[in-house]
């Protein structure tokens, strides 16, 4: 993250601080509007996900499954970015309507809404700077890695695998528990001991 705060291009580190403290998807992220964020409750709102494809550029679609519908709660650091990106955001004169939605929150320098290939081009740029400083051995980092991080580190602070599904929008819990979640001996010995701790 220091990296990405210091020697960024172009700045996308709010983008991530909001991709680590939530989990959704990179189109869920790049398809909240205005609308979509309650900073009074500290909540958003998914139930849409901006799209694009090489014969379509911008369209919305529904979350990846119906439970993809879902309230996010704000941490403080999510708040704050949220907050960055809003003071920042520069509109054009006349701002963006895809498929109805209208004031998307995260946009490109020249206004128009970003969508996961602006990310997923930014992270690859990153990528070529940290391997021509460390070396090819700094594992790869994509944007669905944001997604996992959130994932495993919110299972490993003791949140409950229901919650844990909710948060993610996973449909079935076997997703959240096989795909996303990954431990090791330290994580399953600190656990047991505060399990072990209330017997």
């Amino acid at each position: 993250m220091k990296y990405v705060q210091e020697y960024g291009q172009d700045n996308y580190y709010d983008d991530i601080v909001v991709l680590l403290g939530t989990g959704l998807r990179v189109s869920e992220l790049y398809g909240l509007t205005k609308q979509d964020v309650d900073f009074k409750t500290r909540c958003i709102y998914i139930d849409h996900q901006l799209c694009q494809t090489a014969d379509k550029p911008y369209f919305i679609t529904s979350p990846k499954t119906a439970s993809g519908v879902r309230t996010i709660p704000m941490t403080d650091a999510v708040y704050l970015a949220l907050k960055r990106v809003m003071k920042n955001r520069t509109v054009s004169k006349s701002e963006r309507i895809i498929d109805g939605y209208g004031g998307f929150i995260f946009l490109d320098k020249s206004g128009m809404p970003k969508v996961a290939m602006h990310l997923q081009n930014y992270m690859r740029g990153i990528q070529k700077k940290i391997n021509r400083i460390y070396g090819n051995s700094f594992p790869k980092v994509t944007p669905h890695v944001l997604r996992h991080t959130f994932c495993t580190n919110m299972q490993q602070r003791g949140i409950d695998v229901k919650s844990l599904q909710y948060l993610m929008g996973h449909s079935n819990v076997s997703v959240t528990l096989d795909v996303y979640t990954h431990t090791d001996f330290h994580a399953v010995q600190e656990t047991f001991a505060k399990v072990a701790a209330n017997l």
